[in-house]
């Protein structure tokens, strides 16, 4: 099951632009262990609405190594329930329920100097600034920021990116796009932006269409997908919106049920009995153990392991790019063993 939610203070609020807030966290002494964060990482909040309980991610705009409290920045979306509630309902020293931080979308730890190319579109900036912060102050690397906006009044964090730009001349290189001068980003435009980088550890996060875009520029130009990682924005289906009908896994028959399978959670391999029908994170957690997850509804990705070795049926796999699931990754929430194979699963495996 995901951890358990705790209850913290907004410390401060930010009006980065028209639309877009930044929320600091006062974490309290007794959870900043459980707190502790990697750049890239995010938050999953509930919030009351309407008499229920809503669930978002928000990836951490704030890195560990450059700003005191942890911070998330939240863009209003027309007709967003929970975008729009953190901007109009909450206000300095109200609390809100939060998990401790989840996430993939990190820096590698054996990328050595390999220089780093990110790519942000709109708010789609919050992971990537804080991996450029981090990656700046901790490392030697040379970081090149792709920042794609609408216009100039929707760049989020243009001072704080030009103060770094200031810090760091020589390592940093910063070009904005904006759709308003030269219409939307095209493959062509990634490419060339991509030139010469080519050997670079690659971070993607902002609007699908942007993503998509960006994917189709890397195959273009043979970048290799075990150098990219996208992160998406895609919110859970809300409770009342749930469709009663949708697609699921057909029932298993005896040829696809294993006695148990393997995982590798926190350097130890563990046997876990399986259970006809369930998944093999429903299964990690009845046997005792507890791997990452969230949402559960296969659209945060931080329930990822590496399939190491047999074979499984997904009811969703929205979080993962089809180049992820070419390489082995799947989603613990929605994997369901598919034969009789003995199934490994590497919850440690770097993304």
């Amino acid at each position: 099951m995901p951890a358990d939610f705790q209850r913290l203070q907004i410390a401060g609020i930010v009006q980065e632009t028209s639309d877009t807030r930044s929320f600091v966290l006062d974490v309290p002494q007794s959870l900043r262990a459980e707190f502790r964060y990697r750049a890239g990482q995010f938050l999953t909040f509930e919030i009351p609405w309407n008499g229920m309980n809503l669930r978002r991610c928000y990836s951490l705009s704030s890195a560990p190594e450059t700003d005191p409290w942890p911070k998330v920045t939240v863009k209003r979306v027309e007709g967003g329930r929970v975008s729009n509630w953190f901007n109009d309902h909450l206000r300095v020293g109200d609390s809100i329920l939060v998990q401790p931080p989840e996430g993939r979308f990190v820096l590698r730890s054996n990328e050595g100097d390999h220089p780093i190319v990110l790519f942000g579109g709109g708010s789609g900036i919050t992971p990537v600034l804080s991996i450029l912060k981090s990656a700046l102050r901790t490392t030697k690397r040379k970081v090149k920021l792709v920042y794609a906006n609408r216009d100039e009044g929707s760049v989020i964090f243009k001072d704080e990116i030009d103060l770094w730009l200031a810090e760091h001349p020589s390592r940093l290189e910063v070009v904005h796009h904006l759709d308003s001068d030269g219409g939307f980003m095209s493959v062509a435009d990634v490419q060339r932006h991509i030139r010469g980088w080519e050997d670079a550890e690659f971070f993607v996060c902002g609007p699908t269409g942007y993503m998509d875009t960006i994917e189709e520029a890397f195959k273009a130009s043979k970048i290799d997908p075990g150098r990219t990682k996208f992160e998406r924005f895609i919110s859970p289906i809300d409770p009342d919106r749930k469709d009663p009908s949708a697609t699921v896994l057909p029932a298993q028959s005896d040829a696809e049920v294993p006695d148990s399978f393997a995982i590798r959670l926190e350097g130890q391999l563990h046997e876990v009995p399986y259970q006809k029908g369930l998944t093999l994170l429903e299964s990690a957690v009845k046997a005792g153990y507890k791997p990452p997850s969230s949402c559960e509804d296969g659209y945060c990705g931080c329930c990822m392991a590496l399939l190491k070795s047999g074979k499984v049926n997904m009811a969703n796999h929205d979080a993962l790019e089809p180049s992820d699931i070419e390489r082995g990754w799947v989603l613990a929430c929605q994997a369901r063993p598919a034969s009789r194979e003995q199934i490994e699963i590497d919850f440690d495996a770097e993304y």
